[in-house]
């Protein structure tokens, strides 16, 4: 992700950066992101085996498919592929995006009015990612939301191990598993990470895999979300108050100090 002016980006794409060499490239069409922390790819841009290009997104008010049919939402919710409005906001040398959007998904069934703000910052060395939904609606509303993370895997996604624990197994089988308040990543290739969270309580193991049934190689998705996706959507926990009711989630990635 080389450095650009202002002026020489897409109208819809925004970056920052910090003193340590960080950078952060926001898309506003869809929220999508990509990451270095110093001069190290950390969420990257990816072609995977399906044919699909792969970059880090939101998913809201829904994580995965909609497996009960509460809704007749689509798999992740419709930001991701949606025009969003992104604004970089700078305050004591500090700058942060912030990217807005409504969310209209199945207007037929849903319940309408809810806001999801995002917001992003590099600093010292470190990302933060801060996502909140406020219900202005007249009814409450279930959201499961999350981030998908799309990991650079330079040496390839086996043996990944969380907090000392190898996940190849449970990335191959797709798997949702719960997660502490500090997480330590060790992905091949890639410095030790630290994965810090308030509201995101699991993360989604996943790679792709092309037409035969092989997984990809060069990268892998460890995908914060707030609830259980098998059944906490739709729960009581899940639920925000209409009339301005609001629920926050944020994690962080950075490079671990650990010698």
């Amino acid at each position: 992700m080389p450095e650009q002016s202002e002026s020489s980006l897409p109208p819809n794409v925004i970056e920052i950066h910090s003193p340590q060499r960080d950078s952060l490239r926001v898309d506003s069409m869809g929220g999508r992101i990509t990451l270095k922390l110093g001069d190290v790819q950390i969420l990257t841009s990816v072609t995977r085996g399906d044919g699909k290009k792969g970059e880090t997104h939101p998913c809201t008010p829904i994580f995965g498919p909609d497996k009960n049919n509460l809704f007749g939402l689509s798999q992740h919710g419709n930001m991701r592929n949606e025009q969003c409005v992104a604004t970089k906001v700078s305050e004591s040398g500090n700058e942060t995006v912030i990217v807005t959007h409504d969310i209209a998904d199945a207007p037929s069934s849903y319940p309408q009015g809810v806001k999801v703000e995002q917001q992003f910052s590099v600093k010292d060395g470190k990302f933060t990612f801060r996502m909140t939904h406020t219900n202005n609606g007249e009814e409450e509303a279930p959201v499961n939301s999350g981030e998908h993370l799309y990991f650079s895997a330079p040496q390839g996604f086996e043996r990944t191990l969380i907090n000392d624990v190898n996940v190849t197994d449970l990335i191959k089988n797709d798997t949702a598993i719960r997660i502490g308040a500090s997480s330590i990543i060790k992905i091949p290739g890639l410095p030790e990470l630290v994965l810090d969270q308030v509201g995101f309580n699991y993360v989604m193991l996943w790679v792709g895999k092309n037409a035969d049934g092989q997984p990809d190689g060069d990268y892998v998705c460890i995908e914060p979300v707030e609830g259980d996706p098998e059944n906490f959507f739709g729960s009581d926990e899940s639920m925000i108050p209409p009339h301005g009711g609001s629920r926050t989630a944020w994690f962080s990635i950075s490079v671990s100090n650990k010698v």
